[in-house]
């Protein structure tokens, strides 16, 4: 694993998000013109690199994209009219793409220019090991969600962590977060009544409404069971994205999986209402026959209750999580990967911006609502 660790960064031992864009790609980010840019670098609002050899551009950083949307206004951060929307990233089985999928989703909406907090909620802790980090390495019980389910801390300001992508912060997992379950499990079965032992499930919302003032959304990594842990991520989400591959034994599971959905949260939450609940297809492949035929069968079976888009199979993307990297991350991203992964997350992204009203009136120009 620490040489794992280590193919994942620079030669100086750190991570580094090291991805330049070109000019054209600056433009379509900012919303302004090339011309636009080139005079807001010679006013000296941001300081571009240039090659020794021929003078030319470098290429733009995030933070200078950023900088540049926020001096033209175009950042699409929400106004305070519009909610922080937590999304789940979960299913109830393991290999099925829930930690890809968070980071990458994390990663993109940053790269849009919002306000990121990834919540690895995972003891395996692949989403923490995605921003450079060897989980059981830097971290300890004290720098995960535990603390403040003990009680030792009011909100969740003494875990979160900046990262080396820009716009995304991160609250770790690490292997000792297993306890977590059993400490949530043991309290609420020494509950004295139902009130109590209802406190229980809603701790993870509570804390994360101590820290949503400073984030557009929050993406939560779940870990691939059934327990007090993700009853209290769907109690605390807006919305849930289940990953499911087009094989039996996923598309089962996530039968199972909507089945424990309606009968606990109807207990513990009868009232809670999500923006939406849907299934994404990963891991797919469309010259598999098989593929083809189950994605076809879960259209038919979920209907509007899944994405349009796919998450399609890519060796890119494997290649980048067996050495701790994203494709988002990469200094020249292969262009197909980085089209598997826009076209999904625009979906997705879009589906939560209808509950923005400051996007509302644009939605229903288009027709989506």
């Amino acid at each position: 694993l620490a040489t794992l660790e280590e193919m994942g960064k620079s030669p100086n031992n750190t991570k580094v998000f090291e991805r330049r864009f070109s000019v054209s790609e600056a433009s379509e980010m900012t919303g302004r013109s090339r011309v636009t840019l080139s005079r807001a670098g010679k006013e000296g609002i941001i300081a571009l690199e240039k090659t020794k050899d021929s003078n030319r551009t470098v290429g733009y950083t995030l933070e200078q994209i950023n900088k540049l949307r926020d001096h033209f206004g175009t950042r699409p951060t929400r106004t305070k009219d519009d909610p922080c929307l937590t999304i789940a990233i979960q299913s109830f089985k393991g290999g099925v793409s829930t930690s890809v999928t968070a980071v990458h989703f994390s990663q993109y909406l940053a790269q849009k220019g919002y306000r990121v907090l990834l919540v690895d909620c995972d003891p395996q802790a692949s989403a923490t090991s995605s921003f450079g980090f060897l989980p059981d390495k830097c971290f300890q019980e004290k720098d995960t969600l535990i603390p403040y389910l003990e009680g030792q801390h009011e909100d969740l300001q003494y875990c979160i962590l900046e990262t080396y992508f820009p716009g995304v912060h991160l609250i770790p997992s690490c292997l000792p977060f297993y306890e977590a379950e059993f400490k949530l499990a043991f309290a609420a079965a020494k509950a004295e009544d139902a009130e109590e032992r209802f406190h229980y499930f809603h701790e993870f919302k509570n804390g994360l409404d101590t820290i949503k003032e400073y984030y557009d959304f929050i993406v939560i990594d779940s870990p691939p069971a059934l327990g007090m842990i993700t009853i209290n991520i769907l109690v605390c989400s807006d919305a849930v994205v289940v990953p499911t591959p087009p094989s039996l034994y996923d598309f089962s599971s996530t039968v199972q999986y909507f089945k424990m959905i309606r009968e606990v949260m109807s207990k513990i939450a009868i009232d809670k209402q999500y923006e939406f609940i849907k299934i994404l297809a990963t891991r797919a492949d469309t010259r598999k026959s098989t593929h083809v035929e189950f994605m076809s069968l879960m259209k038919k079976i979920f209907g509007t209750s899944m994405f349009d888009k796919v998450f399609l199979q890519t060796a890119e993307i494997e290649n980048c999580s067996s050495k701790y990297q994203t494709v988002y991350d990469q200094k020249k991203p292969q262009k197909r990967a980085l089209s598997i992964l826009d076209n999904v997350f625009k979906e997705i992204e879009r589906s939560l911006l209808k509950s923005w009203k400051s996007k509302s009136e644009q939605f229903i120009e288009e027709g989506v609502i």
